[in-house]
């Protein structure tokens, strides 16, 4: 649990919490859509607009070679800070919607094949039900759907009946944007 203090200097992080909203101090909980940035995320977008704006490449311009090797530098600090084991894990994507689409699409298309089973929840977000639900039907796999509580806690009990050895992927929601349930990883 945050102190006061230390939720006070996380905040001053943010400089759009410091606005006042109908007399309140923002509260920003739509990060579902839109997430806030911190102030060093905001300065390294300004220094990198204002100095190496260009589409990454080793062999042209310099801007562009500037550009590729910061690119390739935030490639192995994320590669690092998550444990992979090297940069060429690393894929960049617009947002999650973005990257649950392109994971769909790639792995599904290359792993699913007629008979396998995925499993989704009742919670799932639309922007992975829907994508999930495609690559079913392209591969002509069966999606199986795990229920929730009244609370929107996941039904866990049902799992085992529908894991099988068919099963390819399970997919749910980590933290529920509706409900902000967090749901045991």
């Amino acid at each position: 649990m945050y102190r006061d203090s230390e939720l006070g200097a996380l905040r001053d992080q943010f400089p759009v919490l410091s606005e006042q909203v109908n007399g309140h101090r923002l509260v920003y909980l739509d990060s579902a859509a839109t997430t806030q940035r911190p102030r060093a995320v905001i300065d390294a977008l300004a220094k990198f607009y204002l100095h190496d704006n260009a589409n990454p490449a080793k062999s042209l311009h310099t801007l562009a070679r500037r550009s590729a090797t910061l690119y390739e530098k935030a490639r192995e600090t994320v590669a690092k800070f998550v444990h992979a084991r090297g940069p060429d894990e690393i894929v960049w994507t617009r947002g999650t919607t973005e990257a649950i689409n392109l994971v769909a699409s790639s792995w599904g298309g290359a792993n699913l094949h007629p008979g396998d089973e995925i499993i989704l929840t009742v919670s799932e977000h639309y922007s992975s039900l829907a994508p999930w639900q495609l690559a079913a039907q392209h591969a002509n796999v069966r999606v199986r759907i795990l229920d929730v509580e009244d609370d929107g806690r996941l039904r866990l009990d049902q799992l085992d009946a529908l894991l099988s050895g068919r099963t390819k992927l399970v997919a749910f929601p980590h933290v529920s944007n509706v409900l902000g349930l967090v749901n045991p990883v």
